[in-house]
């Protein structure tokens, strides 16, 4: 009798994430993923006891390639804030399907704008950097960051679910407008303050 061939976790990982990139989270099942792997669902439920166990490690399977792409955004000194909205934008367009699984799903449900801003990884990091570049304080900062963020996620969100294609140079500018107008009224408030 041949041997039988062991299906590892790092297998049903890659082959659900390689099933939501093409499909989308919708279309990640058992048996999509056994097809695919080239066996039973069997080997799927020894590893995870349901598939919302699996898709929850799907979901951080894809925050930690999120995380990446931003982390090296983020190691450029030059127009780091813009360059995260423009990072954060392109993922939309490469991603489609990651980028709906992490940010188009019920993830932030019930949760406020700021709890929004300030709740990820290396988001303090992120409102340190505003701060720095405008003087805001970090209230205003995490205003600041909000705000542009809605804007780059209206872009980002339109491209995932191809409703639109701006240029890289009107994208460009919508988030800089974006940022240097919303800044100087903040700066009035807080000044105000």
């Amino acid at each position: 009798m041949p041997p039988k061939i062991r299906i590892t976790q790092e297998q049903i990982i890659n082959t659900s994430i390689r099933i939501v990139r093409e499909r989308g989270i919708e279309n990640l099942n058992a048996r999509a993923i056994a097809e695919m792997i080239g066996c039973s669902v069997h080997p799927i439920f020894r590893v995870y006891k349901s598939m919302d166990g699996l898709k929850d490690e799907v979901y951080k399977e894809t925050e930690k390639i999120y995380n990446e792409i931003m982390y090296e955004v983020m190691s450029d000194p030059d127009n780091r804030f813009l360059n995260i909205g423009l990072a954060y934008i392109e993922f939309a367009k490469k991603e489609k399907n990651l980028f709906k699984l992490l940010f188009m799903s019920d993830a932030f449900e019930n949760k406020s704008m700021l709890e929004i801003v300030g709740s990820t990884e290396g988001d303090d990091e992120v409102l340190e950097m505003i701060g720095k570049m405008t003087g805001l304080g970090k209230q205003f900062s995490q205003e600041l960051y909000a705000g542009v963020w809605l804007t780059a996620h209206g872009i980002a969100s339109m491209y995932a679910t191809n409703n639109c294609r701006f240029s890289d140079d009107e994208t460009r500018r919508l988030l800089n407008n974006s940022f240097k107008g919303l800044m100087i009224k903040l700066k009035i408030e807080e000044e105000e303050k």
